[in-house]
């Protein structure tokens, strides 16, 4: 993850692959290849951007208890002493973390989420596909 003199933040391919995938399955084994400091902006950025009431995103943030625990004591406005979410907040100039200005390796915003209907057809595809073949 990188910080550019425009205080952008720019992502692993992994984790943008991992994003785009957040509301549809599992994505567990993909979570843990992240950085530390990826893994916490991308439960930030999921907590802000996925329905708590999708199965896949309840099953992706199950693992992750303690990390989502530090998330919300920052977004509460809780002292943070996390050094991770405190960097990110100062990569990004401001005092919370600004997912606006996440962008991959093109230096090209993230793409929108799919919506729940989406992930839900998607998972239905990955499924047919997965007993077809």
């Amino acid at each position: 993850m990188n910080m550019e003199k425009n205080k952008y933040i720019t992502v692993s391919d992994n984790f943008v692959e991992t994003y785009k995938m957040f509301n549809v399955i599992k994505q567990t084994e993909k979570l843990n290849q992240l950085s530390r400091k990826e893994l916490m902006l991308m439960l930030v950025l999921a907590i802000d951007s996925f329905s708590e009431e999708n199965p896949a995103v309840l099953e992706n943030f199950k693992e992750f208890k303690n990390e989502l625990e530090l998330v919300f004591d920052l977004q509460q406005d809780k002292e943070c002493t996390d050094e991770d979410l405190l960097q990110l907040g100062k990569d990004t100039d401001e005092k919370y973390i600004d997912t606006s200005k996440i962008r991959d390796k093109s230096d090209q915003e993230l793409p929108s989420p799919l919506s729940d209907a989406e992930a839900l057809q998607m998972r239905r595809d990955i499924g047919i596909n997965n007993i077809i073949d």
